[in-house]
């Protein structure tokens, strides 16, 4: 158990580095494209919201600095920087003729990989959590989740594996979830009594939501409710909620 928890520590470690390493990244990285269409509007802001400040002509030439979900943060020829959305971006070519490299959207809902790590609570006891999800699907996951609850009687170390349906994928901002699943849970107290069973397996079930950051980061919301199977005659069912950020890939 000590060895998976180390692992879930290592996933958080790994979680940040990912997120700093993209920051990094996103600001070293630009690159030229060229206005093929009569004009390109940028924005103040990233969003329809946001007024139209400064029009960029057809062969005027824009450096792309980053992005932000559907928008682009751009820099015009005389120094002007705003925001131009992705499908008006994709319209533009790069200095040889050839399209523009601005990536489809469906990156969030075609990825693979998924890693994450968050708060919550668990059964009224602080929780830190880590997973690591595959997607067998566009909507359907595989899930292994490390977690560790904190009580001010015991302390609790819990494992889980199980599949994560998200019933909309292809919406970015919110995508809600359910979830099934089986997992182990060891007791270890800390101050007396001692706790009847040391160690239970465990069921569950899930809702929840997820949505999209950047294009590479997003939050996940989850509210579990879990069957505890012990040795006593009655049943035992615990409540948890957490709050994960997560990077796919």
């Amino acid at each position: 158990m000590l060895r998976l928890f180390a692992f879930s520590s290592l996933l958080q470690a790994l979680l940040l580095q990912t997120l700093l390493a993209g920051s990094v990244q996103a600001k070293a990285s630009t690159v030229e494209l060229v206005v093929t269409r009569p004009y390109l509007e940028m924005h103040t802001g990233p969003g329809r919201g946001y007024p139209v400040f400064y029009v960029v002509g057809r062969g005027e030439t824009l450096t792309v600095l980053y992005s932000r979900t559907d928008w682009y943060r751009v820099r015009a020829p005389r120094g002007e920087e705003g925001w131009v959305r992705r499908d008006e971006l994709a319209q533009t070519e790069l200095a040889s003729g050839a399209p523009a490299p601005i990536p489809p959207y469906p990156d969030f809902a075609s990825h693979r990989w998924e890693l994450g790590a968050g708060y919550g609570v668990y059964n009224r006891e602080n929780l830190v959590t880590s997973y690591l999800d595959y997607g067998l699907t566009d909507s359907l996951d595989a899930e292994l989740v490390l977690q560790q609850a904190f009580g001010t009687i015991d302390n609790r170390n819990i494992v889980t594996i199980g599949l994560r349906n998200t019933i909309l994928p292809e919406w970015k901002w919110f995508s809600p979830t359910v979830g099934l699943g089986t997992g182990y849970q060891t007791i270890s107290d800390k101050v007396p009594p001692a706790p009847l069973e040391s160690n239970n397996q465990l069921a569950y079930a899930s809702i929840g939501a997820r949505g999209y950051i950047t294009r590479r980061f997003m939050w996940r919301f989850d509210w579990r409710a879990y069957y505890v199977f012990n040795k006593l005659n009655t049943s035992e069912v615990l409540e948890e909620w957490k709050l994960d950020l997560a990077v796919f890939f």
